[in-house]
């Protein structure tokens, strides 16, 4: 039975790690108020509809520490990264600058010195504090997200540590990404990195996240990404989730876009005991886009529940969202997304997809797309599919010579492919590829 609250997540014990990093009083203040709606929230259950396909009733919520003590053991360069991490970095191809996590600590940044002279920052959010602190006090859980958005996001507001933060000056273009790999390598360890993305006007962006694990014991990551993408700006934000299969993920990412400016969202999910995940876009200003293309592999026991929500707020707004699994074992995935259509928000276009491929008799995918329309001068549409791979599209490969395994993975790796197409870095295209390979294999 789920414990309310957990007795290592104390007020307490926030003080402790505000203390640690020396906060100035605004953010210390920012996470009593979390802190504060953490323990008023109560603990979701599948009575409420939206986690009812979602049970975390068997989490011990107890067994996981907040932090890993700020001892600053150094990473000083991409030599000191564990093997798998490190082969990652080096083989990226250019980008604009990367970030290291391990546990609860940013170990290692770097930009490169030309956008740095162009006004780009690329640093961990607890730098970003100390060096810009303005900047992070205007956007900070301010109009992206609430901590009482949800029980999670509240946790993650008193407890966070670690996370990116990059900013975008009006006018500059960067067309090669910024990378942030987090790994996890504390047996009981929750991990609670916060994300926040500033694009201002008439400028782009593309940012790279990497989640993996460094033990194969029970970790929590509850993170959080706020992002704002201003006039006529443009972010590619593209998300990998590969944790160990012990491993409760609970992740929030929210952008706001505002006039003639463009989001687009590519997420993966391949790892994970449980995972619950929002990715919401709201259009703020007319002319504004929100793509948000997404797929997951599933097996074994895996189960996955992803909640989309594209919010359209004001006239002449427009948005896709795509999301396609491939699900072996006795896997679950539930797919719950929202068009909201706002009673101003004329001559808005939006559309939501959710596709299924199920590779055994086991299997199971659940798809509640929802439209929630108070404009009547609108294009809105939602589909959802589930189904097994084609009998006629197996002959046909394996009447060329294919194996079925072969003609297996032909398949499916073309399933996704539509997806795949919108991540902007052949890099971060080639490590998608790579574990869907694994993830077929196994």
């Amino acid at each position: 039975m789920t414990k309310q609250n957990g007795q290592n997540f104390t007020k307490e014990n926030m003080y402790r790690l505000s203390r640690a990093k020396e906060e100035p009083d605004w953010v210390r203040e920012r996470r009593e108020k979390a802190w504060l709606a953490w323990n008023e929230l109560p603990m979701p259950t599948t009575k409420d509809e939206e986690w009812r396909r979602t049970d975390i009733s068997h989490i011990d919520f107890d067994s996981f520490s907040p932090f890993t003590e700020l001892n600053g053991k150094g990473v000083k360069s991409t030599t000191d990264l564990p093997d798998a991490t490190q082969s990652l970095v080096e083989h990226a191809g250019e980008r604009g600058g990367y970030l290291y996590q391990d546990d609860s600590q940013v170990q290692l940044t770097e930009i490169s010195q030309e956008l740095q002279e162009r006004g780009v920052i690329f640093t961990s959010l607890e730098n970003a504090i100390r060096e810009h602190p303005e900047l992070v006090k205007e956007y900070l859980f301010t109009r992206v997200m609430s901590p009482n958005y949800s029980k999670f996001t509240a946790l993650n507001g008193a407890f966070w540590s670690g996370g990116a933060f990059l900013y975008v000056p009006k006018n500059v273009q960067v067309q090669i990404p910024f990378e942030a790999y987090f790994t996890v390598g504390t047996p009981h360890l929750a991990l609670f990195q916060h994300n926040l993305i500033v694009v201002e006007e008439n400028a782009s962006a593309q940012f790279v996240e990497v989640f993996r694990s460094e033990t194969d014991d029970e970790t929590l990551n509850n993170g959080i990404s706020e992002v704002f993408v201003n006039d006529n700006a443009r972010l590619n934000y593209v998300s990998i989730q590969n944790y160990n299969q012990n491993t409760y993920d609970f992740s929030n990412k929210r952008a706001y876009i505002n006039r003639d400016a463009q989001m687009t969202w590519v997420v993966s999910n391949f790892g994970g005991r449980l995972s619950k995940n929002h990715v919401d876009s709201v259009c703020a200003g007319e002319g504004a886009n929100a793509d948000a293309f997404g797929l997951y592999f599933l097996g074994n026991n895996q189960h996955l529940d992803t909640g989309i929500l594209l919010k359209l707020e004001v006239p002449h707004t427009t948005g896709d969202s795509v999301f396609k699994g491939a699900l072996k074992g006795e896997s679950h995935s539930v797919f719950q997304g929202l068009i909201k259509i706002d009673k101003d928000a004329q001559q808005t276009d939006a559309e939501l997809e959710n596709k299924n491929l199920l590779l055994t008799k086991g299997a199971r995918a659940d798809s509640i797309p929802v439209l929630e329309i108070q404009a009547d001068d609108v294009k809105a549409a939602h589909g959802a599919t589930v189904g097994r791979i084609n009998d006629d599209q197996m002959f046909y490969l394996m009447s060329r010579g294919l194996s079925r395994n072969q003609a297996e993975r032909v398949i499916v790796a073309g399933f996704f492919e539509d997806v795949i197409k919108h991540i902007g870095s052949q890099s971060t295209i080639d490590m998608i590829h790579k574990l869907i390979e694994e993830k077929i294999e196994k």
